[in-house]
């Protein structure tokens, strides 16, 4: 019986173990290094995970544990993987810095305007879907015709980003197809969670009899 049974001295026991592992993570965290504008000397910028600052590398991008935000391995770390630019001045580390936050700039910008492209290829051929038309009229007529009303109306500028929808004739004939399927699958889950009731009339039914043998 006695197996089934917690005694206090073993309730004592783990709450001293817990009171200690918490005071243990508590002076981690007091230990934890936040990131000085000198440590870019070394090539380093920061990265904050988890509200903490882990030193990443301007060089090559790497992220490196946050026990390392320390000069010493930093500079290690500079001189074992990059021995070339070991004497690069931190205006060098600067310039890199500047250029890598530039290319992030960049491509999300980049990003942005192919979903923007991707949607309005998937509105133009609703369109040409719904008036029944033959899919090479996006390429042939609606395109050079928006390219035409937005540099007049707006700029030369504004009608470049035109060119970046994909308005072939086969590209139109997928955009159709892709939303023909998806209407289906729509369908095909509203039934799945519906009731419904199915209405026939024999008088339909024109099925000839089969002559006896």
């Amino acid at each position: 019986m006695k197996r089934f049974l917690i005694s206090n001295h073993v309730v004592a026991k783990n709450a001293e173990q817990e009171e200690e592992s918490q005071k243990q993570n508590e002076k981690r965290k007091a230990k934890m290094r936040k990131y000085d504008d000198s440590y870019l000397e070394f090539g380093f910028t920061y990265k904050v995970v988890n509200s903490e600052d882990y030193p990443q590398c301007v060089v090559c991008l790497k992220i490196i544990s946050v026990e390392s935000m320390l000069p010493s391995k930093l500079k290690r770390h500079l001189e074992t993987q990059h021995p070339n630019l070991a004497k690069k001045d931190r205006d060098f580390f600067q310039r890199k810095l500047g250029e890598n936050k530039q290319q992030h700039v960049s491509f999300s910008r980049q990003t942005h305007i192919n979903s923007n492209a991707l949607l309005a290829s998937y509105k133009v051929a609703y369109r040409v879907a719904q008036c029944k038309k033959s899919h090479t009229i996006a390429e042939e007529l609606i395109l050079p015709a928006a390219v035409d009303l937005v540099s007049t109306m707006i700029g030369e500028h504004a009608s470049q980003q035109l060119s970046k929808v994909p308005l072939s004739n086969n590209t139109i004939a997928r955009r159709i197809d892709d939303m023909a399927n998806d209407i289906n699958c729509q369908l095909v889950d509203f039934l799945k969670n519906r009731e419904y009731a199915l209405q026939l009339d024999e008088a339909t039914d024109n099925i000839a009899e089969i002559p006896p043998v």
